[in-house]
């Protein structure tokens, strides 16, 4: 934790300099006793998103916005506080909440700047250290200050405990093994024919696929199970995470020689197309975490790299190479 607020230092003192100018400024309101209305709700969701992070019920590039939300909320009051007392206007702190939308943009700031690179930090850390133990350094994802390692690695206690005490790793997790499908009981009646597939429906074939039918299976998946992004984000959520887990069903049954091409796509616009990037990236660092191994990922954000058209409306889809 100590690791990530000395990164976003410039931006927790921005904060502190924007509340120790509205204590100065901020006068000639009533004197209070108690605490203003909004201070008191403030204080409610700063013990709330406490409490969510110490427990746990967040995780990812969220815990990481929130564990920065908060430390610039507490600079702001910090500084407001501060200048206040000395100022002998600390009873006046009502106005303090006219200093609160600009702090609110420099936690938006903190997000989108500081936050990616301080991912690309840790992931550098962890990649040399995933690197050292003869691991994939692909293979570990890593999102805010989470880090999850691939099945493979699930034993490899050492190098987990190495990752947990990494500078700024919040916490390490083993993504969940690929699911073994049923036996089939061998039997003397002829097999039922399977039913037509309805078109929109995404296949789930039982065996193995040729390059062909692997091609056809995940566009198949990208019309019928397409992967939606937050507006303007890279962010992995539930419903994302479900449509890739049927592309994660096909790709298992692929050539595993065959390398395929994640193109992410995100609308025209050099700004777009780095978002299209990071999105794709996302997916790249989601499939590895799924124990999708074998297989060469390559992340791409259309239209840069790849000529071929969109499959339907889905933000996300795969090319075998």
């Amino acid at each position: 934790m100590l690791d990530f607020l000395s990164f976003l230092w410039p931006w927790l003192a921005a904060c502190l300099a924007l509340g120790a100018a509205t204590g100065a400024f901020a006068r000639g309101g009533a004197p209070r006793r108690r605490p203003a209305r909004w201070l008191m709700w403030f204080a409610a969701a700063f013990v709330a998103a406490a409490i969510a992070l110490s427990f746990g019920a967040v995780e990812g590039a969220v815990a990481a916005a929130m564990e920065s939300a908060l430390a610039c909320f507490t600079a702001f009051l910090a500084g407001a506080a501060a200048v206040a007392a000395m100022r002998g206007t600390l009873p006046t702190h009502e106005r303090w909440a006219l200093g609160l939308p600009a702090a609110a943009l420099l936690w938006l700031g903190a997000v989108a700047i500081a936050g990616p690179a301080y991912d690309a930090q840790v992931q550098k850390r962890i990649a040399a250290l995933a690197g050292a133990a003869g691991a994939d350094p692909a293979a570990v994802a890593v999102a805010g200050r989470d880090v999850t390692v691939p099945p493979a690695m699930g034993d490899a206690r050492e190098l987990i405990a190495q990752i947990a005490a990494a500078p700024g790793v919040r916490r390490v997790s083993v993504a969940r093994a690929a699911a073994s499908g049923p036996t089939e009981k061998p039997t003397d009646e002829a097999p039922a024919p399977s039913p037509t597939p309805a078109p929109a429906e995404a296949p789930a074939p039982s065996g193995g696929l040729d390059a062909a039918a692997c091609q056809r299976a995940l566009d198949a998946v990208a019309v019928a199970e397409p992967v939606a992004f937050p507006r303007a984000r890279e962010i992995i959520d539930r419903r994302a995470a479900a449509a890739l887990d049927k592309a994660v069903d096909v790709i298992r049954r692929c050539p595993e020689a065959r390398a395929i091409e994640v193109r992410g796509h995100a609308g025209q616009g050099a700004a777009n197309e780095a978002l299209a990037q990071r999105r794709a990236r996302a997916v790249e660092r989601y499939l590895r975490r799924e124990g999708v191994a074998g297989r060469k990922l390559t992340a791409v954000g259309c239209c840069a790299g790849a000529q071929e058209a969109r499959r339907g409306d889905s933000a996300i889809d795969y090319i075998l190479r």
